[in-house]
């Protein structure tokens, strides 16, 4: 690799990560905050693996889903040495992530279209929204895209034993931060076997064996629970899913990046309808979609699942760029819309849960008695637990003031709160917090 490439990807790698940082001090999102109290902040390591309720109002099933393992892992090895609940800290491992597959993808994909082509596709990974909201909070979807693009390039390579075994590794990590990174390895599967030759089958077999070991075995507490314990919530169809994923991984919501990086990446993807390679790993993708999408039909199905796609549709954009370099200006004014875009609200507080905290803690100081209703509980005790959980109107009689931090309350419950606890107190995020009194 020229060393233009590796300056390129390294510049722009720590240029993301430098601005994910910005405003690493807002409160945890909703997911972040579950994440943080149920597997971080918690007495055991072992609860990194979702193997039983930390919050005795909260069973297990209601958050498996939630733990993105080796993330939570490596985030209680640092609470467990340092005790900080600082949100600064924890986002530091995603941010990394985040900027390391900015700077590997702009590094590989500028050596193989060049350098022009290669900056301007890790521009549209480190602006996508998709990858910005992702890949800046207390989640494991950069580290899984991180792995999935390492492990390619891998596979991409000279093959030896060592290197193989490193590709197992990584890729059982990226299934681990992320279960749905298993999809990148059933991927690569069907890229091999386009070549049509029986031993190299063989000799990789091992490997992608070795690395949906690992991130099973990772996964397996939580997957156990959901299945034996029936914690999945009833089967919804999402009708819009396929067009909404393909809308997000190109910069939905925000309309003029949509159109920028879906015309760039549309020609890219046309310069490789000749080739095997792409077919079989499209069929891949179409296949695992569909079966989510018409026969499973999860209740929580995501755009942001499928995260790891991002430097694909940057591969696409790439080459499109090498072809016809009038479209590097098309995809970095993409990258600027989008940036633009995101500028308003990028260090709001997504959830008031430190403000939260505190008007807990002066009611108590006050000697009045705080309440959560039953849900909310979950997330605001990644900050505090010195308050009161009910789930029935006649406890409110108990309660001094109530405190609603979510949209996931008992909103018939949180009604009735209002009109004995008329004494309303907002708490400004971008979901606020209401803090009802008497």
């Amino acid at each position: 690799m020229r060393r233009a490439e590796v300056w390129a990807g390294a510049l722009l790698g720590i240029v993301t990560f430098a601005f994910y940082m910005i405003g690493s001090n807002r409160s945890f999102g909703y997911d972040a905050a579950a994440s943080f109290a149920n597997f971080i902040a918690t007495p055991s390591l072992w609860d990194a693996f979702a193997v039983r309720s930390v919050i005795p109002t909260i069973p297990v099933t209601q958050v498996a889903t939630n733990d993105h393992v080796l993330l939570s892992l490596v985030s209680h090895l640092i609470y467990s040495a340092t005790g900080s609940r600082s949100e600064v800290v924890y986002r530091l491992l995603p941010a990394l992530a985040a900027g390391a597959t900015v700077g590997v993808a702009t590094a590989a994909l500028g050596r193989r279209f060049g350098l022009l082509a290669g900056i301007c596709a890790g521009l549209y990974i480190a602006t996508d929204p998709l990858f910005v909201d992702n890949g800046r909070d207390l989640r494991g979807y950069s580290l899984a895209t991180l792995g999935s693009v390492i492990a390619t390039l891998i596979l991409n390579g000279r093959w030896t034993r060592g290197r193989l075994a490193v590709y197992a590794v990584i890729m059982g990590l990226a299934i681990a931060a992320q279960l749905f990174a298993g999809v990148v390895v059933l991927c690569h599967i069907a890229w091999i076997a386009t070549r049509r030759s029986r031993g190299q089958l063989l000799e990789l077999a091992p490997p992608w064996i070795a690395a949906l070991l690992i991130g099973v075995a990772a996964n397996a507490s939580i997957q156990i629970v959901e299945v034996t314990q029936h914690g999945l919530p009833a089967p919804m169809f999402y009708p819009t899913f396929p067009s909404d994923l393909v809308l997000f991984l190109l910069g939905a919501p925000v309309l003029l990046p949509i159109g920028l990086w879906l015309s760039s990446a549309g020609l890219g993807l046309w310069l490789q309808r000749r080739q095997p390679w792409f077919w079989a790993t499209f069929a891949v993708l179409a296949a695992v979609v569909l079966v989510l999408w018409l026969v499973i039909q999860p209740a929580f199905l995501y755009p942001r699942f499928f995260m790891f796609l991002v430097p694909a549709f940057a591969y696409l954009m790439a080459a499109a760029i090498a072809r016809w370099w009038v479209l590097a200006p098309v995809v970095a004014l993409g990258a600027a819309a989008a940036v633009v875009s995101q500028a308003s609200g990028y260090t709001e507080d997504p959830l008031a849960l430190p403000q939260a905290a505190a008007a807990v803690a002066r009611i108590h100081t006050a000697g009045g008695r705080a309440c959560v209703i039953h849900s909310d509980e979950q997330i605001l005790s990644a900050y505090t637990t010195d308050f009161t959980v009910i789930t029935r109107p006649e406890q409110l009689s108990e309660c001094d003031a109530v405190v609603v931090v979510s949209w996931g309350v008992d909103l018939a419950l949180r009604d009735e709160a209002a009109r004995e606890l008329p004494r309303i107190t907002t708490l400004q995020a971008y979901y606020p917090t209401v803090v009802l009194e008497r």
